[in-house]
C-alpha cells in the first residue's frame, strides 16, 4: 500500500545549532536554514528569532550537516525497486556461485526467476561459459532469466527460450552445434525481457512505494527516471493520488519519436513532481557485454556495436530538436560517443537556439580529441562515478592503456563540461553519497578525481541544470524548493573514504519530511 504523501505542510520550520551546506559558490555555508511552506526562506538570526509573526518549529540539529536533495540524474526506477525483492547476484565470484544461488532460490508469483548482478569477468580464469544447460541443471524446467551486471546481458534458461522470442540476431549466442547457449544481448535481451509476464498494477505499485521509501532513506528527493516499460504510468497513478513523494524527470524512448511528435509531447511537459523529459536512445551496448562501440578493437574481442549509424543519429537529433524535445543517448565507446557528438555538432543550429540541453549517458571512455567537445557545443555529461571502481578490472582488461580517457570526471570538470551524476541504479545501488565517495577518492589516474565540492555539486545543481530546473532545485537559497537532506557528518570535511558511510538522518521534500522527522 502506498501512503498518501498528505499532512500539512509547515507554515515555517527553523534548521540550527548545525552546519548548512547551500551549494552555492557564494556562500557555501550556513548556520541555521529557514524553510516557509515547500520553499527556503530567508535569513534568520537563531539568537533572537526569526523576525517573523508566524509560528515556527524549530529543529535543533545539535551539530549534524544540512545538503541540498540528491537527485539521481540516471535511474531505472521500476527495475531498481522490483530489483530490491528479486535475487541479487552481486556478489557472485564464479558460475558455480551463480548457478548454486539460482537453484535454491524461490521463482517468483508468476513461476520465473529473475535475478541480476553476475559478473563472467569476475569468475575464474577457467570457469565455463554460461550456458542454458547448466541453469537446467540448477534449476530444473522453470524459466530463469538472469540480468548480468549491465543489464545488457541476458543468461536463459532452456525454459525461458522456449517462452520468449529469441530469434537468430548476432547478439544471440550459439554454441558449436548452432543451438543457442541461453545468452542473448542486446536488443535480443531487451525483447525478450519485454515479452516477461507483466506485473500486476498492485505490484508495480507496491514495488515503487518500496523504491520510494529506500530511496529517501538515502537522501534522494529527485530522479532523472530511464525506466522503459511502465514506469511513466506508475508515476501517473501516484500522482494522481498526491502520492508522489519524489520530484520525477521522466524519459521517453526514442524509438516512439514518431508518436510522441504526433501526439505533440514536449519536454518539460508537467509540474514540479512529474514533468516529461527526454527522448532517450542507444548509441551502443556495454563494456561488460563486449558490445560497446570502438574506434580499435577491444584488447580480447572486436570493435563493438553501433545500435545507430551516423545518418539515423543526426536525424534523431534534428527531428528532437524540432519538436522541442530534450534528448539524451547512451554511450559507452569511444566510437559511440564521438558520433553522438558528431550528430549533436551537426544539428547544433536546430537544437540549441531552442536552448536545449542534449546530454550523453555514460561518456564513460573517450578520445582525448573528443574531451573538449562537450563544453564547447554545450553538451551534458551525464555520468555514474560509482562505475569507476566497479568497472575497474573489466575496462584495464578491455581498454588497456585507452583507460587514461576512461570516465573522465576530473578532465571534463576542467573542461568547463556540464556534469550530472546518478547512479545507473539497479546496475549500481542507488546511493548519492557512494557516488560523491567514488568521484572524490578516484585513482586511477588519481587526476580524475573530483574535489568533493565538486562531486557533490553533480547531485545538486548539476542535475538540475541538466533538466532545466537550476533556479529553482539544486540548492538551499531563499524561493528554491525545500528539498534537503539532515546527514550526521559534513561530506566536505569527513574522510573522503568515509563519505559513503555518513548516515542520513533525514529528508525533506517540499517541505515534508519523508523521512526521519524530527526529533532525531
Amino acid at each position: 500500500m502506498v501512503e498518501p504523501f498528505g499532512g500539512a505542510t509547515l507554515s515555517r520550520v527553523i534548521l540550527h545549532n548545525g552546519s548548512v551546506r547551500t551549494g552555492d559558490a557564494r556562500l557555501p555555508l550556513a548556520r541555521a536554514l529557514a524553510i516557509a511552506g515547500d520553499r527556503i526562506g530567508g535569513g534568520v538570526d537563531v539568537r533572537e528569532g526569526d523576525g517573523s509573526q508566524v509560528s515556527s518549529e524549530r529543529v535543533d540539529l545539535d551539530g549534524r550537516c544540512v545538503v541540498p536533495g540528491f537527485t539521481d540524474a540516471h535511474v531505472h526506477f521500476l527495475e531498481w525497486s522490483l530489483s530490491l525483492a528479486r535475487l541479487d547476484l552481486s556478489r557472485t565470484r564464479s558460475r558455480d556461485e551463480v548457478l548454486s544461488a539460482a537453484g535454491s532460490a524461490a521463482p517468483g508469483a508468476n513461476g520465473w526467476l529473475i535475478g541480476a548482478g553476475w559478473r563472467a569477468a569476475h569468475w575464474p580464469a577457467g570457469d565455463p561459459e554460461p550456458h542454458r544447460e547448466a541453469l537446467d541443471a540448477a534449476c530444473g524446467d522453470r524459466p530463469v532469466l538472469l540480468w548480468a551486471h549491465d543489464h545488457h546481458t541476458a543468461w536463459l534458461s532452456s525454459a525461458a527460450l522456449a517462452l520468449l522470442p529469441v530469434g537468430d540476431a548476432p547478439v544471440v549466442e550459439r554454441d558449436a552445434a548452432g543451438a543457442p547457449t541461453g545468452v542473448v544481448r542486446e536488443t535480443a535481451a531487451w525483447e525478450a525481457a519485454a515479452a516477461l509476464p507483466a506485473p500486476r498494477e498492485s505490484e508495480i505499485d507496491e514495488a515503487v512505494a518500496r523504491g520510494l521509501r529506500t530511496a529517501h532513506g538515502r537522501g534522494v528527493t529527485g530522479i532523472h527516471d530511464f525506466q522503459r516499460e511502465h514506469g511513466l504510468a506508475a508515476w501517473q497513478r501516484l500522482h494522481a493520488d498526491r502520492r508522489l513523494s519524489l520530484r520525477v524527470w521522466a524519459s521517453l524512448p526514442a524509438e516512439r519519436l514518431d508518436e510522441i511528435i504526433a501526439l505533440g509531447l514536449r519536454s518539460g511537459l508537467g509540474d514540479e513532481w512529474l514533468r516529461i523529459g527526454p527522448v532517450k536512445a542507444f548509441a551502443d551496448g556495454t563494456l561488460g557485454s563486449r558490445t560497446a562501440s570502438m574506434l580499435e578493437p577491444f584488447a580480447d574481442s572486436g570493435r563493438g556495436q553501433a545500435l545507430l549509424n551516423a545518418d539515423e543519429l543526426r536525424d534523431l537529433a534534428g527531428r528532437s530538436a524540432d519538436a522541442g524535445l530534450e534528448l539524451a543517448v547512451h554511450a559507452i565507446g569511444d566510437a559511440a560517443n564521438r558520433a553522438v557528438l558528431d550528430a549533436l555538432e551537426a544539428t547544433r543550429e536546430r537544437w540549441a537556439p531552442r536552448r536545449l540541453r542534449p546530454r550523453i549517458e555514460h561518456a564513460q571512455l573517450l578520445d582525448p580529441d573528443d574531451l573538449g567537445r562537450f563544453a564547447a557545443l554545450g553538451v551534458t555529461a551525464s555520468m555514474q562515478p560509482s562505475h569507476a571502481p566497479s568497472d575497474r578490472a573489466g575496462a584495464e582488461s578491455a581498454w588497456g592503456a585507452r583507460c587514461a580517457g576512461a570516465y573522465a570526471l576530473g578532465s571534463l570538470a576542467a573542461g568547463g563540461a556540464a556534469l550530472c551524476f546518478g547512479s545507473d541504479a539497479p546496475i549500481e545501488p542507488l546511493d548519492p553519497l557512494a557516488g560523491v565517495q567514488a568521484a572524490a577518492t578516484r585513482d586511477w589516474p588519481a587526476s580524475e578525481a573530483l574535489p568533493v565540492e565538486r562531486a557533490l555539486d553533480g547531485f545538486w545543481s548539476g542535475a538540475a541544470h541538466a533538466r532545466q530546473a537550476e533556479r529553482r532545485l539544486g540548492r538551499l537559497l531563499p524561493g528554491y524548493a525545500a528539498d534537503l537532506v539532515v546527514l550526521e557528518r559534513d561530506p566536505v570535511t569527513c574522510p573522503p573514504g568515509e563519505i559513503a558511510a555518513i548516515g542520513v538522518v533525514a529528508t525533506m521534500v517540499g517541505g515534508r519530511w519523508v523521512h526521519g522527522r524530527p526529533p532525531w
